[in-house]
């Protein structure tokens, strides 16, 4: 069972801090905070929106990461999130268990920020998962609100650096 965040010494968080940032930047991006928070409390799993209204609420200065301080903010709160909203009807998630994930990304022709499937590779999938629909979030964090992921070769590189497996891809579906 984890510690809860809001009784740890700032000692405390600074360390847990340090050992989230699994990249060294000095920062938590969204990949490193879920993974911490549910290391921290692994009987809590934190979805798309939570992290994007944690996001919106405790990166004060909007550069897409939360540094020290804001992390020590939002370890205050942590624990009195609700449960994750289920995904609206027009977003899927499927879980990959090994590191081919069996599709193909590509940016949108329409939007350059946008990350869709260009073409799903592994047959078992044709059906489940359709071309251009929308990368939307990983392990449950959304690519939109991901500082940094802007292009699929930022998002492939990203996503080699997620050691964990089952990957959980969400996808939005093309309109």
């Amino acid at each position: 069972m984890g510690t809860a965040l809001s009784s740890l010494t700032d000692e405390q968080l600074e360390a847990k801090f340090v050992e989230g940032d699994k990249d060294g930047s000095g920062a938590l991006d969204a990949f490193e905070l879920k993974t911490l928070l549910e290391t921290v409390m692994p009987d809590r799993t934190f979805g798309t929106d939570q992290l994007v209204e944690l996001f919106k609420k405790y990166d004060a200065n909007g550069d897409g990461v939360l540094g020290l301080d804001e992390f020590k903010n939002l370890a205050k709160e942590a624990e009195q999130l609700g449960t994750p909203a289920a995904l609206p009807e027009d977003i899927y998630e499927l879980s990959f268990a090994n590191e081919k994930l069996g599709f193909s990304v590509k940016n949108d022709l329409n939007d350059a920020n946008l990350v869709v499937v260009s073409k799903v590779k592994d047959s078992e999938l044709v059906g489940q998962i359709n071309p251009d629909d929308e990368i939307y979030a990983i392990n449950g964090v959304p690519i939109a609100h991901q500082s940094g992921i802007n292009t699929h070769e930022e998002l492939a590189a990203k996503v080699k650096t997620l050691t964990a497996r089952p990957l959980h891809v969400a996808f939005k579906k093309k309109v």
